[in-house]
């Protein structure tokens, strides 16, 4: 007798996979040392990833995305800034 397993994805799963992914690619960009790449990369990806996070918690319910969703809004500010001081250290040490 042959039984076949049959698995659902969970709803909003892969939109929780591709923010977290996005916010990671964004919190490397606000870090890397080089005018704009934090502000022409980083924020673009953060915000997709706000928006993925949304998607998210539409598909799977708040759970989902909510993690994301406080991340993109409070934790990326803050990696933002700790980026701008690596930025003006490695200027104010290149004198």
């Amino acid at each position: 007798m042959n039984t076949e397993v049959v698995t659902t994805p969970t709803p909003g799963k892969s939109a929780k996979t591709a923010a977290n992914a996005c916010l990671i690619i964004a919190w490397i960009c606000f870090l890397v040392p080089l005018p704009g790449v934090g502000l022409f990369v980083g924020w673009p990806l953060n915000f997709v990833a706000f928006l993925l996070a949304i998607f998210g918690m539409a598909q799977g319910g708040a759970k989902m995305g909510l993690w994301q969703l406080l991340e993109s809004l409070i934790v990326s500010p803050i990696v933002y800034l700790i980026g701008w001081g690596v930025l003006l250290h490695g200027f104010s040490g290149a004198q």
